[in-house]
């Protein structure tokens, strides 16, 4: 089968899947919620939450032990005071107890995939059902900027719509069913860039759908070839997005740049709206955010979610590696959703400085600014205040540019961190398309107990 053929039956049977009367129905239900007020709110998450902890309990032998004649109304208590927090760790030890079905999958479910940044993926089961949900809270919060079906877009994300080995265009397939151009982002490099920027800009397209590295990777080669599109809207996820790639990526794409926190597993769901908040969508999960301990808090934390959509695997308060903060006050988006501040990206993946405190990735980004011989680049923890910067040089990098760069790690963000600059070829993606900017190789101890031990040893099986 040709590529070609292959990624039409691939998006036609994805939008016939997607883009149905059901779908929509979906989205318009959920644009109401817009309009909820915090009470309405919190009766709506009430009883979404008691139906996933009713499902959890039936379906999960390790669950089973739990009474399940509580109210909706006393279902969130119900989650703090009976539910241990589990993690990635908790599933891949006892996937008899917290998968259903003892871990086989079921022919009509769906997996979904971890990209395994961290060196440890993990499989999900799906329902059909939350694949439908999860396209209309991405489309609800595509038309918070504006966008609408039918509108054209481009992608530029990990999707193989070309074989890697090409060599000549066309770098990219047109998704006739949903008005889609999807540009292979391994063929986003210096010797494809013009075509595919004639592309997009023949196209041009109402938005951009993109990873922040895809989408700064783009704006960089615009910037070096001293052009610029209009793409009025970009809409970024699946990594962090940093304050230096947001303003390129506004300045040489002409576009409001809106991101949103998501994950695989589907427990936490976050959008920034048009005023520039990143609101927590309280439709999609509960989420909560806890200390080290476990327990609520204010100020920084981990994220900790149950999913409300994906009965066929309920996760029930499923700590992630992400840390954020509640943020107190009324948006001027009217919407009564919560509101997080920026989300740090893995914890796995922070670094330390000379103190031994975490480094704000935002803050490494002051050190590059000013710089303008670099196509690429990463910083790594690679020992204890110990960093290897990872540079992709364009034609003029030169050993001075080096020394400024270590100059500007030690002026603006630590004076006392051992910072050594490495030239490289290039700078790999992960298997699913995406760039680590930020990585941890020293891998000290960071190991959190997870509250299994509160888990009976042998949990009783269902007997639903």
């Amino acid at each position: 089968m040709t590529s070609l053929l292959r990624n039409e039956l691939r998006f036609g049977t994805r939008a016939l899947l997607r883009d149905n009367p059901l779908s929509h129905w979906r989205l318009r239900a959920l644009q109401r919620n817009e309009a909820l007020t915090r009470d309405q709110i919190d009766a709506l998450q009430a009883r979404l939450l008691h139906k996933t902890l009713q499902t959890a309990i039936a379906r999960l032998p390790c669950y089973a032990h739990i009474a399940r004649d509580f109210a909706p109304a006393a279902a969130a208590d119900v989650l703090r005071r009976a539910f241990p927090i589990i993690g990635k760790e908790s599933l891949h030890a006892r996937r008899d107890s917290l998968y259903p079905n003892r871990g086989d999958k079921q022919p009509w479910q769906t997996l979904g995939r971890t990209s395994g940044t961290t060196g440890t993926p993990l499989t999900i089961f799906r329902s059909v059902e939350s694949l439908l949900m999860e396209q209309a809270f991405v489309k609800r919060h595509w038309a918070w900027g504006g966008f609408r079906d039918g509108m054209v877009r481009a992608t530029l994300r990990g999707d193989l719509v070309v074989g890697i080995g090409a060599a000549k265009p066309p770098f990219w397939f047109w998704n006739r069913y949903n008005r889609q151009l999807l540009v292979s982002s391994r063929h986003l490099t210096e010797a494809h860039a013009d075509a595919i920027i004639e592309r997009l800009a023949q196209l041009g397209p109402a938005m951009l759908q993109a990873y922040p590295s895809t989408a700064f990777t783009l704006a960089g080669l615009l910037a070096r070839r001293g052009r610029r599109l209009h793409i009025p809207l970009v809409f970024t996820a699946s990594e962090p997005l940093y304050p230096h790639q947001r303003a390129l990526i506004a300045d040489r794409l002409g576009a409001k740049v809106m991101d949103m926190y998501g994950m695989a597993e589907r427990v936490a769901f976050a959008t920034e709206c048009e005023h520039g908040q990143l609101h927590v969508n309280p439709d999609y999960a509960f989420v909560e955010i806890v200390d080290d301990d476990g327990r609520p808090t204010d100020g920084e934390g981990y994220v900790v979610g149950t999913t409300f959509h994906n009965h066929a695997m309920p996760l029930v308060r499923y700590r992630l590696s992400d840390r954020t903060r509640w943020l107190p006050g009324q948006c001027a988006c009217g919407r009564a959703f919560p509101m997080i501040g920026s989300v740090s990206g893995k914890f796995e993946d922070a670094i330390t400085g000379s103190g031994g405190a975490p480094v704000s990735a935002s803050v490494l980004t002051f050190a590059f600014k000013g710089l303008e011989n670099i196509r690429k680049s990463q910083v790594a923890q690679v020992g204890p205040a110990s960093w290897e910067v990872r540079v992709v040089p364009l034609p003029g990098f030169s050993y001075a540019d080096q020394q400024y760069l270590v100059d500007n790690i030690h002026r603006l963000v630590d004076p006392h961190v051992a910072v050594k600059v490495v030239v490289k070829d290039d700078l790999p993606n992960t298997a699913a398309g995406k760039f680590r900017w930020v990585v941890n190789e020293y891998a000290p101890d960071r190991s959190h107990t997870e509250c299994i031990a509160a888990m009976p040893a042998t949990p009783p099986s269902s007997s639903s």
